[in-house]
């Protein structure tokens, strides 16, 4: 007959030991569930793992069901990409087409205010030009003010700036001195991430005036281009990626 050993540690610190046969056996009739009030552990012994498993679970369905939300494919395929667009050798993701279908339009700005309502935000900075497209719509639906951040000589009061480097020289983004204040949290947002240095200066630049960046958020990534390792450890949603 093999004997499984079991204890059972109580409140109190004193403890149970049972020998168990295996069953079944006609020796000994079915054994009735031992049930145990929670009251009797000691705190740190109730439903130790259970919350956390329970996190992570519904964090993998949340996953999933972003992944396969038909909203995605609604959104990706109202993009139109232009070859040859500034100049040779470019795929210009071009978004004004996603702008004339209603329902792609309405489905992205849903699918950033499902995932920032609830992270108590309180600045949606929009990158010039058309993170003024998206920032605004976002802003109001969460309870947000939104913040342009604009090229050089755009904004007419006093600004606070932030230099970046190009490919060749270098740019300057922008924004008023007072628009945003110590302590508030930002979400910042483009249509699209390349290289990653306008949305690094944008994070910087509020950064520098106490502001706590939860997140950057773009419509489209291009990976190749590795603007997301710019950004270094803070976090980036896009919606859609465009590989090569």
């Amino acid at each position: 007959m093999r004997v499984v050993c079991c204890s059972i540690s109580w409140s109190f610190g004193s403890a149970v030991s049972a020998a168990l046969p295996s069953f079944p056996s006609s020796r000994f009739p079915p054994l009735r569930p031992l049930s145990l009030p929670s009251s009797n552990f000691p705190p740190t012994l109730r439903r130790r793992s259970t919350p956390s498993a329970r996190r992570v679970t519904r964090m993998a369905l949340k996953d999933a069901q972003d992944q396969q939300d038909p909203r995605l494919e609604r959104i990706s395929s109202a993009i139109r990409v232009i070859p040859d667009f500034p100049k040779p050798g470019i795929l210009f993701q071009d978004i004004t087409t996603l702008l004339l279908d209603p329902k792609a339009f309405k489905d992205t700005i849903d699918l950033f205010v499902e995932r920032y309502r609830d992270q108590n935000i309180n600045v949606v900075a929009g990158v010039e030009a058309r993170g003024f497209i998206f920032g605004p719509p976002i802003a109001l639906a969460i309870g947000a003010k939104f913040v342009p951040m604009r090229k050089p000589n755009k904004l007419p009061g006093e600004v606070i700036s932030e230099e970046y480097s190009l490919e060749y020289g270098t740019d300057k983004i922008e924004m008023h001195v007072g628009a945003v204040q110590p302590g508030e949290r930002a979400l910042v947002i483009d249509d699209l991430i390349a290289t990653g240095g306008t949305l690094d200066a944008a994070i910087k630049l509020l950064e520098r005036v106490g502001v706590d960046v939860v997140e950057c958020a773009c419509l489209i990534e291009l990976p190749e281009l590795k603007g997301r390792d710019r950004l270094g450890d803070k976090p980036l949603f896009v919606l859609v990626k465009v590989t090569a």
